[in-house]
């Protein structure tokens, strides 16, 4: 069996137009109402907690606090045909009458409240629920007699000293229709009505929402076609805005290779500069080595050569010496074998002669052959100016020795002749 038909579902559901407007019942709660017991000795007294309230050692406090209770109950009407789930939730307070009443209690004052008025809200209920023997209801709906339970369990509450707050909710669910009638004949007639009419309704509304549904969809695809329009206009702006983009990054990409390039190249050319200078000066450097070099060689070659000459002087000179010594000696013996016979002087003389050309032929060549070794040598270092000087100074040198032992022979000639006379 179906414990839910689809009148349940009509009964249930609240359309807008008839949204429950329930009227609200102002309780008058205050958060921070409190009983204080002032008890000395035998004498107690008991009041409402003023502002400013200062707590000495002989009070007692016992707060009102604000009290939610919730209960549920089923109910069944028109045998079993229809049960209707009650929900019904009540904010209480206690007022300060009821506390003075319920001294005894006071720190369990709400709940001896929710114990003692439960069943008789449920009573109010039922007898609320008992007067639906009329079916009308199922057209109207239960808001009337929810706002009637309200009221009266309100009532029911202030007149007891507690204020309070009700909301009730009555949800009523059918059996599937039985075969035969039953007592309440009245009652199933206007459910058959309520759920043709509910059906009715349904089914106009299904067609109201397929309709607002093609609607709907008509409009999302115009919709969808529209921003697909909007869409693609703006990837076209977009795109063309990006192609600009495009043209402008590749023109400044262009133009800072080209600023990139001509840099690279200005550095280029002042590397090569730079590594032509850095050659041209390592080149100069190792020329002027070379020359150093050269000259420290040709220095020592000259050196050498000044040495050598030098030497063969100084050689020449003791050949000359030892010459000398030996025309002395040959001298000596002649003016020892002076009267030897005249052809031995006319050899003697012959042999002078002969022996002074010799000389004069020898050191006219050594001379020659010096002079033209020293001017060879004074071309090829004409820049050093000092050392071709002394050479010619050392010419000079050698001149004058030629000079003075030529006019030694001359004079030894002149002698030999003025004793020989």
């Amino acid at each position: 069996m179906n414990t839910k038909t689809e009148i349940d579902s009509w009964l249930v559901a609240i359309e807008p137009e008839n949204e429950i407007n329930i009227d609200v019942w102002e309780p008058g709660f205050e958060i921070n109402r409190q009983i204080v017991q002032s008890k000395v000795g035998p004498y107690s007294k008991f009041f409402l907690r003023p502002e400013n309230f200062i707590k000495r050692f002989y009070h007692t406090i016992y707060p009102l606090p604000i009290e939610e209770w919730h209960s549920t109950e089923q109910i069944k009407l028109y045998d079993g045909f229809c049960t209707i789930t009650l929900e019904l939730d009540i904010r209480f307070q206690a007022t300060y009458s009821y506390a003075l009443s319920n001294i005894e209690i006071l720190s369990e004052l709400n709940e001896h409240i929710k114990n003692a008025y439960q069943d008789l809200s449920i009573d109010i209920v039922n007898k609320e629920l008992i007067n639906l023997s009329d079916g009308s209801w199922v057209q109207e709906g239960l808001e009337p007699v929810e706002k009637k339970i309200c009221t009266a369990i309100s009532e029911m509450l202030i007149l007891q000293n507690i204020q309070s707050q009700v909301m009730c909710q009555l949800k009523p669910e059918f059996e599937e229709f039985p075969d035969t009638q039953f007592a309440k004949e009245n009652v199933f007639l206007h459910v058959l009505k309520k759920s043709f009419e509910f059906d009715e309704k349904q089914k106009e509304e299904l067609f109201r929402q397929q309709q607002e549904e093609e609607k709907q969809q008509i409009e999302h695809k115009r919709l969808q076609l529209k921003q697909f329009n909007e869409m693609a206009e703006v990837n076209r702006k977009k795109l063309a805005q990006q192609a600009e983009n495009n043209k402008k990054l590749l023109k400044q990409q262009e133009q800072q290779q080209a600023e990139q390039f001509e840099i690279k190249k200005r550095i280029h050319a002042k590397k090569v500069k730079h590594n032509n200078n850095l050659k041209e000066m390592t080149l100069v450097a190792d020329l002027d080595e070379k020359e150093r070099h050269q000259a420290r060689i040709r220095e020592k070659e000259e050196h050498d050569k000044i040495d050598s000459i030098a030497h063969q002087v100084i050689i020449k000179e003791k050949e000359l010496e030892a010459n000398i010594a030996e025309y002395e000696k040959e001298q000596a013996s002649w003016r020892e074998v002076k009267d030897a016979t005249y052809a031995e002087e006319l050899d003697l003389k012959q042999r002078q002669k002969q022996l002074k050309f010799t000389a004069d032929i020898n050191a006219k060549k050594r001379y020659d052959l010096q002079r033209l070794a020293m001017q060879e040598e004074s071309f090829s270092v004409r820049k050093k100016a000092d050392v071709y000087l002394k050479r010619e100074i050392e010419l000079l040198e050698l001149e004058k020795q030629r000079l003075i032992l030529q006019s030694s022979i001359k004079e030894y000639k002149k002698d030999d002749k003025e004793n020989n006379g």
